[in-house]
C-alpha cells in the first residue's frame, strides 16, 4: 500500500555496519534472525547496531545460544559452525557483550532448548546443550541494569 519503497539492501558485513554509508541514529529498529551466531566478532555486530539505533530504538532478534562456552575444536568445526552450534554463545557471555555495547538491559521474549538428533555432531559437541532464543534490546538512556 505503500507508493514508493521503503526498503533498500545494501551489501556488506553484519561486523562493519559503520561502512554501508548508513546514517547513525537513524533506525528504530533492527531484526536479526539467526546471523549474529554466525559473526566472528559479535561486540561489532552489537555496537554497530547500537550506534544506528535512535534513543528508545531496539534490536529485535533471534539466536541459538550455549549453556556453556565451547570448546575451540567446536568453534572450529565447519559443519557445526553452518548449522549454527559452534558460533553460539554462552548465555552469560553474550548478556555481559551486550551491556558492554551500550544496552543495558537485554530482555529475553522467549527460548526453547534445540534438540540436536545427529549422533555424529551430538558426540562433537559433547554435554553442551543449545537455545534458540529470542531478545529485545534497547537503546534507552537510564535504563536499569536490572528490571
Amino acid at each position: 500500500g505503500y507508493c514508493c519503497p521503503n526498503t533498500e539492501f545494501r551489501d556488506g558485513y553484519i561486523e562493519k555496519l559503520g561502512e554501508l554509508g548508513l546514517e547513525p541514529a537513524s533506525f528504530d529498529v533492527i531484526v536479526s534472525n539467526c546471523v549474529i551466531n554466525l559473526s566472528v566478532d559479535k561486540i561489532a555486530v552489537l555496537k554497530g547496531a547500537f550506534d544506528l539505533l535512535k534513543p528508545g530504538g531496539e534490536l529485535y532478534f533471534a539466536d541459538v545460544y550455549a549453556d556453556r562456552r565451547l570448546s575451540e575444536s567446536v568453534k572450529a568445526d565447519p559443519v557445526l559452525y553452518g548449522e549454527c552450534l559452534g558460533g553460539a554463545l554462552y548465555w552469560n557471555d553474550f548478556l555481559n557483550l551486550a551491556k558492554k555495547a551500550g544496552f543495558a538491559d537485554p530482555r529475553l521474549v522467549t527460548d526453547r532448548e534445540l534438540d540436536v538428533t545427529d549422533p555424529d555432531l551430538k558426540a562433537k559437541l559433547g554435554t553442551a546443550r543449545f537455545f534458540s532464543a529470542t531478545y529485545r534490546l534497547f537503546k534507552l538512556d537510564g535504563l536499569e541494569t536490572h528490571c
